[in-house]
Order: structure tokens, then C-alpha cells, then sequence
């Protein structure tokens, strides 16, 4: 049987992300899509009817999902997990999302739009969205959305955009940025703004418990450590993109192993996290398929640079100058992963590895005798939330001992890891963070406002954000590169955090199951699957 497994990607390694970079055409726009003009007037009348099917699809059976992290909320709005947003996108709609494809912003809820101005923009949404208590979303409804994830710290980064926002009427809302912002788009893809029904939020509707929303699927049962259930939402406005199977069954299934164990004997129908140990057996089995494409996740070591021993740059860079990361991919992820040097992915024009750091253990010595610094002074702790984390983390070990840097590992669970991360209450901890463009991930990465949500190492650097407050007023995506570029060189040179790898993204699943996107964020879209016998 043919694999759809891109084994070329690994063998290529960084040279995959440099050519997919330097290929491209031109500049790709910051998840902007085409305007859709509304006409000044009489704007509800102008959209065209809200694609709800006289008949949807028929519904095949059902998806056992085998996923290693129990989400840490199903709320939208109350996490920056990638674990919470699979159920999110399965639960819940925005007024865009991204395209698979083009890593675009595309339409989701909404008809069409316009831009009244450079700051203000209206959004017309279909007539006719149901949501799975059988309310049908209005205006007011995406307003209380936005006025609700307000109550949530964690996304502040998520929607700073989105600066004034009014319904115009029941179809329409009018969202102003204040100024010029870049970041509009890429906000409103993101699951912490995507809509909730007003009368469960006015009414103090624990989302936490039960999730509500428009989205293909309807949230049946969350058995907290063991699973969740849904079922296909049949008035689901869309027809293109509405359910095909019948139910979902997330089951948590933490150990790599037992995951590929359950896919080969049928207890499960697909892997998200796929075992890197047992690639290479699964794409042998007759009845498994396997993928594999580039991906966006910038895997790393945070480092929390509020603490004394990462608060200057100079040791944080001769932490990593130490580190073999060659043979901590090899321990930790069977190799198939995309070394990088680089604090930004370099995936996105713009992003390069200038000013980066080479292995160098004897250079690292040197930096910190320079400094007049006793090593064992520097010892920290990793907090790790899984197996791969865990390997990562010895390795990293070791490679410290050997130029006498005490470091221990800890290990937390998914929730307990992220909680810790936000709220700064880390010395250093594996993570990564998978952005559709750029800008958005330099403006959650490496901004010092969001300190408290996606800017986990808690970097502060008054040049960098002088630079992405300039990005984010500059709408013209080719006069952004620049920008990039002197970010890129800063960070690097800073090294808030020392990168690890660029995350291919693999998925294992039967064969029997068409799955026809696979994003290179990761992202995973139940409802375009389908079973094919």
C-alpha cells in the first residue's frame, strides 16, 4: 500500500524549511482575505444565503481518536493549549478560520464584509446559524463572546486588536482597531474569539463543564483523564464542511506506545501524536496510513528570563551553546523533527538564522568564565509534560553535568505544565507554539505585553517591541519583511529561549479513513474526515 508518509522532509531537515521559504512566489499575507463588499445599506438583505443544507451528508460510523494530553479546558478563551483547541474547532465556529491549505483567514461564520476605513471593518454572518441548544446566533451573540473571553487574562495577546466592537444590526457587527493593526485577522481565526450563545453567557453557562457553540460536532461527555465524546451536529450551516462520520471518541492515551498498540489492533482508528519510536512500524502495516508534512510548531526550551539565573542574555546563550541538540532530538524524538538554532520559525519569509549560536561547549565554558560565573551557581529545574519531553530533558542533562550545571527534571501533567508556564512559576520548561503567520507569532512570542499568556519565557526587550508595534501598523505584508528580519536578528542574538526543533506533523490513522488536510499547524479536522468503505 502506498503511504502518504514525506520521509524526504526528515532526511532534508532544515534545507526543507530554507526551500519552502525561498520558493514562494512573494510575501505571504498576514491571513487577510479578499474584501466581500456589503453595500452601504440595507446590509442584512445583501448576504447571500447561509449555505445550510436540505440534506446533509450521510453520516458513516463513527472516529476512535487516540490523543496523549487530556485538554486543560474545553472553554473557549480559557487556555493556549493545542490539546483544548482540537475540541474547540470541533464545538464552536469564528467569524473566520484558517485554511488549511494557504494558512489563510477565510470565512467562516461570516457572508461577507468590508472595510469602512483602515481601522473600522464590518461583518455580515449568515442568516439562519443554529447553535446545539437551537438558538439561532445573531449579532449580539459574537459581541457577548468577545465581552466574555475579556474575563480571561490568558488571551489578552489574542484579541489586542480588536479595540471597539458594536452590533450594527442583527447580522452585522463593526469592529474598530484604533489604528492600523495587521493583527486583525490572525485574532479572529484564533478559538479564544469564536462564539458562544448570549443567552448561556448572560445566563452564567458553565462552558468549562459543557460546551455550546455552532460548531460540526455537539460536546456529548468530557470524562476528565480517560475521554471525550461527540456526536455530528445534523444543522450544521455549512454543507462543505459539515460532519461525515457519525460520533468522535477522544481517548487520552498518555504512553506513545500503547497509542501505536491500539491503532494496530483496531481500539483505535486514529493517532494525533504519533509515537516517533514506531513510525517506521506503522508505515510497514498493511492496514495504517501514515503522513507527514512540514509543520509550524517552534519547539523549545522556555526559559523564564525573570529568574537570576537566566536574566542575562549572555548566560542564557552559553546554556545553550552546551547543549547537543542533535542527539537530544535523537533521544527524544527518534530523530524525526527539524533542528533549528533559530528563535523564530524560519518557515515565514522574513525569519533567518542570523546571529544564532553553534554547539560549542568549550565557547560556552569560556562565555561564563568571562562572566565570572561558578556554573553550579546556575542550576535550574525542567518541567517536562511527557514521554518525548522527558528524553529531551536527560539528554539536556547531561550535556549541563558536563560543564557543571546542575539540572533536574521534573515531571507535571499538560494542564499543571501550562498553568505553570503562564504565571511564571518556572525556572525551565519544554514547549512550542504553532502560529499561521509571522507576525502572529513574533507578537505572541516575543512581545513584553504578552508576558502572562503566549510569551511564556517572559523576554522583555524595548527594541523588539518598538519593532512589532511598527509590524503591526504596517499593513502591507511586503513592507513587514524588514521588520522580521531586524526581530529575527535581535532575538536571536538575545536568545530568550533556546529552540529545539520545528515540528513535523504526523498523524497515523486506518487506511479505510480518508483524511484530506493536514495543516502544517497541526490542526485537526474531524469533520472533513470520512470512512471510505
Amino acid at each position: 500500500m502506498k503511504k502518504k508518509a514525506v520521509l524526504a522532509l526528515i532526511l532534508a531537515g532544515t534545507f526543507v524549511i530554507t526551500t519552502l521559504a525561498s520558493c514562494a512566489p512573494q510575501a505571504p499575507q498576514v491571513n487577510q482575505p479578499p474584501v466581500q463588499e456589503m453595500p452601504p445599506a440595507a446590509a442584512a438583505e445583501a448576504a447571500d444565503p447561509a449555505p445550510i443544507a436540505d440534506e446533509m451528508p450521510a453520516l458513516g460510523r463513527g472516529v476512535v481518536v487516540a490523543t496523549q494530553n487530556d485538554p486543560p479546558s474545553i472553554a473557549p478563551g480559557r487556555h493556549n493549549a493545542t490539546a483544548a483547541g482540537f475540541m474547540n474547532s470541533m464545538n464552536y465556529n469564528g467569524l473566520f478560520r484558517t485554511d488549511a491549505e494557504t494558512l489563510l483567514a477565510v470565512p467562516d461564520l461570516v457572508a461577507s464584509w468590508r472595510a469602512v476605513s483602515d481601522t473600522v471593518f464590518e461583518f455580515m454572518i449568515y442568516e439562519g446559524i443554529m447553535f446545539h441548544n437551537g438558538e439561532i446566533m445573531t449579532a449580539h451573540d459574537v459581541i457577548a463572546s468577545f465581552d466574555y473571553v475579556r474575563n480571561y487574562p490568558d488571551n489578552t495577546p489574542n484579541r489586542g486588536s480588536i479595540v471597539r466592537y458594536e452590533v450594527i444590526d442583527d447580522l452585522t457587527i463593526r469592529i474598530d482597531t484604533d489604528e492600523p493593526n495587521a493583527m486583525l485577522f490572525v485574532d479572529l481565526v484564533h478559538v479564544s474569539n469564536m462564539v458562544m450563545p448570549r443567552s448561556l453567557i448572560e445566563s452564567g453557562h458553565d462552558f468549562q463543564a459543557q460546551a455550546i457553540g455552532s460548531g460540526p460536532f455537539v460536546f456529548e461527555e468530557w470524562r476528565t483523564g480517560d475521554s471525550l465524546h461527540h456526536t455530528a451536529f445534523e444543522n450544521y450551516f455549512d454543507q462543505e464542511r459539515a460532519a461525515r462520520i457519525a460520533y468522535t471518541i477522544w481517548r487520552v492515551i498518555p504512553e506513545g506506545a500503547s497509542r501505536t498498540i491500539a491503532l494496530e489492533t483496531g481500539e483505535v482508528d486514529y493517532i494525533v501524536e504519533v509515537a516517533s519510536p514506531d513510525i517506521a512500524r506503522l508505515e510497514a502495516h498493511p492496514d495504517i496510513e501514515v503522513m507527514i508534512s512540514p509543520g509550524t510548531t517552534h519547539n523549545k526550551l522556555l526559559m523564564n528570563n525573570e529568574i537570576p539565573q537566566f536574566s542575562d542574555y549572555r548566560v542564557r546563550r552559553a546554556i545553550a551553546m552546551a547543549i547537543d541538540m542533535d542527539a537530544v532530538l535523537i533521544a527524544g524524538m527518534d530523530g524525526f523533527a527539524i533542528p533549528t538554532n533559530a528563535q523564530v520559525p524560519t518557515i515565514f519569509i522574513g525569519a533567518h538564522e542570523e546571529g544564532t549560536y553553534e554547539y560549542d561547549p568549550e565557547g560556552a565554558v569560556a562565555i561564563l568564565a568571562e562572566l565570572g560565573l561558578d556554573p553550579a551557581t546556575l542550576a535550574f529545574n525542567i518541567v517536562a509534560s511527557n514521554e518525548e519531553r522527558r528524553r529531551m530533558g536527560e539528554v539536556l542533562q547531561a550535556n549541563l553535568a558536563d560543564i557543571g550545571i546542575p539540572v533536574t527534571i521534573e515531571m507535571n501533567d499538560l494542564a499543571t505544565t501550562l498553568e505553570r508556564q503562564f504565571d511564571g512559576n518556572y525556572e525551565a520548561s519544554f514547549g512550542g507554539s504553532g502560529f499561521s503567520s509571522l507576525l502572529g507569532y513574533v507578537h505572541g512570542i516575543l512581545f513584553s505585553e504578552s508576558i502572562g499568556g503566549p510569551n511564556r519565557s517572559r523576554f522583555r526587550n524595548d527594541e523588539i517591541d518598538d519593532l512589532i508595534r511598527e509590524a503591526l501598523v504596517t499593513v502591507d505584508a511586503n513592507a513587514r519583511i524588514p521588520i522580521y528580519e531586524q526581530i529575527t536578528r535581535i532575538a536571536n542574538e538575545n536568545t530568550p529561549h533556546i529552540p529545539t526543533h520545528m515540528s513535523l506533523v504526523v498523524r497515523a490513522f486506518n487506511a479505510n479513513l480518508v483524511v484530506p488536510e493536514l495543516p502544517a499547524t497541526g490542526a485537526v479536522q474531524m469533520n472533513v474526515m470520512y470512512w471510505s468503505e
